[in-house]
């Protein structure tokens, strides 16, 4: 996984992540909300028990605190939009 944080300024940031085929992510869950848009490949989302597939050009909204989870078909690029911006993911 490569990820690269394109903006955390004002209450909104963007994070670009690379992920290669067969990735299977931790099961998530915080409070702020995102929006992630598939920049690049195929991948599944798990949002609250509800599977789907998307691929480029889809969106996928997660609420705050709910649980959610990707597994990556083909290898991917996803664009994420966070608010407010997630602390534990700036760095140190």
């Amino acid at each position: 996984m490569k990820r690269e944080i394109l903006n955390s300024d004002g209450s909104l940031m963007l994070v670009k992540v690379e992920l290669e085929q067969g990735f299977l992510g931790d099961i998530d869950q915080h409070p702020e909300e995102q929006i992630s848009y598939i920049e690049k490949g195929k991948v599944e989302f798990e949002v609250n028990g509800e599977k789907r597939v998307l691929i480029r050009g889809d969106i996928q909204y997660i609420p705050s605190n709910v649980k959610h989870q990707v597994r990556v078909i083909e290898e991917c690029v996803i664009v994420d939009i966070f608010t407010p911006i997630r602390k534990d993911l700036l760095p140190v």
